[in-house]
């Protein structure tokens, strides 16, 4: 089952986000999987629009009705399901789910969809996910969440947390605890003016600061190198 598990992805799209789960195994050990993915991540994923890509897994109407309902336990909403087999996206269809992702210039099947014909339960795209820069002192208790990167003018204090789907720049003090890549971006940083932070984490790997006192604060960067967490000067 754990083999099954690390094929689970996550990531953001300009529809929401979307959700690709291996087409083998069988339908209770995916719900088992995906329900534990899901609420290790609800915060963070919540109130999202999800398209889920099942591959040639075979789904009937009342299984997609089952993960439709496990969507929505944590506060997401299921629009599009992309199947390479027919019963699948039939079922989909009827239960008035999209069956491709907008702007698609082919179907499921390799076909080309002509631009003046309007595709099958097609919806339109939002604009993607920009970025966020707030200019405050995150204090104790507060907590941030989005898509992008995230950047703070300020300070982020013990106590305070920041879950970003990209890069967290900290123009100050971090001492709180920081999320980057939380969508599993391995490739995300975390920068700070000063890195002390009580937790470090970056797509699925975590780091805590030392115990030791440190001496004068450099500008650092954390980031994924050989499958750990390092902490390196900051290259401004």
């Amino acid at each position: 089952m754990e083999q099954v598990a690390s094929q689970i992805s996550i990531k953001g799209i300009r529809e929401g986000l979307l959700v690709t789960v291996p087409d083998r195994g069988s339908f209770a050990d995916l719900l088992a999987l995906l329900k534990a993915e899901l609420v290790q991540k609800r915060a963070f994923l919540q109130g999202s629009q999800v398209a889920l890509q099942v591959g040639y897994r075979k789904l009937k109407k009342h299984d997609l009705r089952e993960l439709q309902a496990l969507f929505e336990q944590n506060e997401l909403e299921l629009w599009a399901v992309l199947a390479e087999e027919p019963v699948a996206r039939e079922a989909a269809r009827e239960l008035a789910l999209a069956t491709r992702l907008s702007g698609s210039q082919t179907d499921l099947n390799g076909n080309f969809i002509s631009q003046a014909a309007e595709p099958e339960t097609a919806v339109p795209a939002e604009p993607p996910q920009g970025g966020l820069i707030l200019k405050e002192t995150l204090r104790s208790g507060r907590s941030i969440y989005h898509e992008g990167h995230v950047v703070i003018i300020g300070d982020v204090n013990p106590g305070a947390e920041i879950v970003a789907g990209g890069d967290v720049i900290v123009w100050g003090r971090l001492r709180g605890l920081v999320h980057a890549g939380a969508l599993g971006d391995e490739t995300a940083v975390i920068c700070a003016l000063e890195l002390t932070p009580t937790q470090l984490r970056i797509a699925d790997q975590i780091a805590i600061s030392p115990d030791e006192k440190r001496g004068r604060a450099i500008p650092e960067q954390a980031a994924i190198r050989n499958g750990q967490i390092v902490a390196e000067m900051w290259q401004r």
